[in-house]
C-alpha cells in the first residue's frame, strides 16, 4: 500500500514545510517536510507539488516497514495513520505491543498504544511533548476512521460530493497546492464548520438532531480528512 493524499496532508500538517532551502542549525541544508540531500542548496526554492512530491519519497521507509511487519490487512485510513507514526518514531512501535495488538486483529487495542508513543529526550530527561500528543490524537482519529476516509465520499450530499472528487482529482495529480484546490479545501472547511454547529443540541446552537441525522458523522470525517 502507499499513503494517500489525506496521509500527506496528515504528515505535512505536523512536521511542517517550507519552501526555501534553510540550514537546520547543524550546517544540514533542508527543503520541503524535512527534506536533505546533495539536492538540496543555498538559495533553492521549491513549489508545494514538489515538495509533496519529495515526501512521498522520503515516506518509502515508513511505508516498507508498515507493509513488512504488519500482518493483518489495512484499509487505506488504518494504513496512513501507521506510516505517519512510524514517519515520525522510526518502526520500534510496531515491533512493541502496538504492533502486537495489530497483528492479532485487535484494532481497538491498537488504537489505545499510539498515546504511549509521546515522549522524546530533553537536556537527558524523557518528556512528554504536547506536539505528540496532538499528532498522536490526530493519527488515532484517522486510524478509527470507518472503513476508510476515501470510502466515506458515497455519504454526501451533491456539493460536498463533487468538491471532494475535484479535490481528490487534483490531490491525485500532485496539485493540492494549487488556487482550485486551496478553493475547494475552503467549501469543504466552511461545510465541515456547519455540519458541526448542526449536530450539537439544541442548548448550544444546533438544530438537535444529532451526528446521525442525513449521515453527519460520516460526512464530518470526509471533509474533515481533506481540510486539516
Amino acid at each position: 500500500m502507499k499513503t494517500s493524499g489525506a496521509g500527506l496532508q496528515l504528515i505535512v500538517r505536523f512536521e511542517g514545510v517550507r519552501l526555501n532551502a534553510y540550514d537546520d542549525g547543524v550546517g544540514v541544508w533542508t527543503i520541503g517536510v524535512g527534506h536533505t540531500g546533495r539536492d538540496v542548496r543555498p538559495g533553492l526554492v521549491i513549489s508545494m507539488n514538489r515538495a509533496l512530491a519529495l515526501l512521498r519519497e522520503g515516506l518509502a521507509g515508513a511505508e516498507a516497514a508498515v507493509n513488512q511487519l504488519v500482518k493483518r490487512p489495512l484499509n487505506q485510513s488504518q494504513f496512513d495513520a501507521l506510516v505517519s507514526l512510524v514517519f515520525n518514531t522510526g518502526p520500534l512501535p510496531l515491533h512493541k505491543t502496538l504492533g502486537s495488538c495489530l497483528n492479532n486483529g485487535d484494532f481497538h487495542g491498537t488504537s489505545l498504544e499510539f498515546g504511549k508513543w509521546c515522549k522524546a529526550t530533553k537536556n537527558g530527561q524523557l518528556i512528554t511533548l504536547a506536539g505528540l500528543v496532538r499528532r498522536r490524537a490526530a493519527e488515532v482519529q484517522m486510524f478509527n476512521a470507518s472503513p476508510t476516509v476515501h470510502a466515506l465520499t458515497h455519504w454526501l450530499n451533491q456539493n460536498e460530493k463533487d468538491w471532494v472528487t475535484r479535490y481528490d482529482a487534483l490531490d491525485d495529480a500532485g496539485k493540492a497546492g494549487s488556487p482550485q484546490a486551496q478553493e475547494l479545501r475552503e467549501k469543504m472547511r466552511r461545510q465541515r464548520k456547519l455540519i458541526w454547529r448542526l449536530a450539537q443540541p439544541r442548548t448550544q446552537g444546533g438544530d438537535g438532531n444529532g451526528w446521525r441525522f442525513r449521515h453527519r458523522l460520516e460526512r464530518y470525517r470526509s471533509l474533515k480528512a481533506r481540510t486539516t
